[in-house]
């Protein structure tokens, strides 16, 4: 991220540190020094971008003499990222990450006109889970879910929450707390969290609308406060925070990070980084660097990954339906 991302950056570099060891894939993919391109639409030090760098370094550790580098495209809500994956050649050497709901919002809000849809890639595995979660500044006067949520009833639509793009998963988190507890929030829309986190940090908003796992940095700096999580049961990662139920706002939502190619890669390599991050999952020493980073394993193969895009392509067509445009 352009201001406090060095935070977050510091974070995952501590967390990749350190040999693992890892069963030597053996595999004709990739060549020894072909680079393997990791596509993530996050800003640096974002969520995204941190998954994608464990998750790289990981892999090269598992294929000797490979070269995995990440690529951040942030921009337009995820969209640019998607779509580069979407049209990046068909060999295998081009992947990136796949975050659910937000993947399928972008495709289904047909005013965002992506040029790709879930046909156009081939998912290969599910990561991680991340709870919805709603922060604001340490300083902020809000030390409460119900405060802020009182403020927006006292003066509807002043209160300011910066969400990801229009119908993003974050926007639909707001919407369904406006919902709820029948109050008017002022969302302002950001192309990533990383730069919604900045505006936050930088007094321009109110409050932002994220998960657990964008905040934990900021946190352990002393500058956010997390208000609520969108979870049944509260986050081993916060786990002084309550719920938003507890609140009285029944809301659930999060975000599953995971990997996909393009449609028409080799199902053979596909099924190869589905098992490999099965492999990292099962680590003693990934397992306790995913927890250091504030992610919860939530592991899918690639089977399983697309078969919940699909339900979640489902639930989103739903809920959008019932936004007015």
């Amino acid at each position: 991220m352009q201001i406090n991302g060095f935070l977050r950056i510091a974070a995952v570099a501590a967390a990749i540190g350190g040999a693992t060891q890892f069963a030597a894939a053996q595999s004709a993919w990739p060549e020894a020094g072909k680079v393997v391109t990791v596509i993530n639409g996050g800003s640096p030090g974002s969520g995204q971008d941190l998954t994608a760098r464990l998750v790289a370094d990981a892999l090269q550790k598992m294929h000797p003499g490979s070269n995995f580098q990440v690529l951040a495209k942030p921009g337009a809500g995820t969209q640019i990222a998607y779509q580069a994956i979407a049209d990046a050649p068909k060999d295998g050497y081009t992947f990136g990450i796949m975050s659910l709901p937000t993947f399928a919002t972008l495709y289904l809000d047909e005013s965002r006109k992506a040029g790709f849809n879930r046909d156009s890639f081939a998912p290969a595995a599910n990561f991680i889970f991340d709870p919805g979660a709603i922060a604001v500044r340490a300083e902020s006067p809000f030390k409460t879910l119900k405060d802020l949520l009182d403020a927006a009833k006292a003066k509807p639509g002043e209160v300011t929450v910066a969400v990801v793009g229009p119908k993003s998963r974050e926007h639909l988190d707001v919407t369904a707390m406006e919902q709820a507890a029948g109050v008017k929030f002022n969302p302002i829309f950001h192309n990533d969290s990383g730069t919604g986190l900045n505006n936050l940090l930088g007094g321009n908003v109110d409050a932002a609308q994220g998960s657990v796992g964008d905040y934990l940095a900021q946190i352990a700096a002393g500058r956010v406060r997390i208000l609520a999580v969108f979870a049944k049961e509260q986050s081993v990662f916060a786990p002084d925070v309550p719920t938003a139920e507890s609140a009285g706002v029944a809301v659930f939502s999060g975000v599953t990070r995971g990997f996909t190619f393009p449609a028409g890669v080799d199902p053979a390599i596909v099924k190869q980084i589905s098992d490999d991050i099965g492999q990292m999952v099962k680590s003693p020493e990934e397992q306790e660097k995913i927890k250091n980073l504030g992610f919860q394993v939530n592991y899918m193969d690639n089977d399983q990954f697309a078969a919940y895009a699909k339900s979640e392509e489902d639930r989103i067509r739903d809920i959008l339906s019932k936004i007015p445009n």
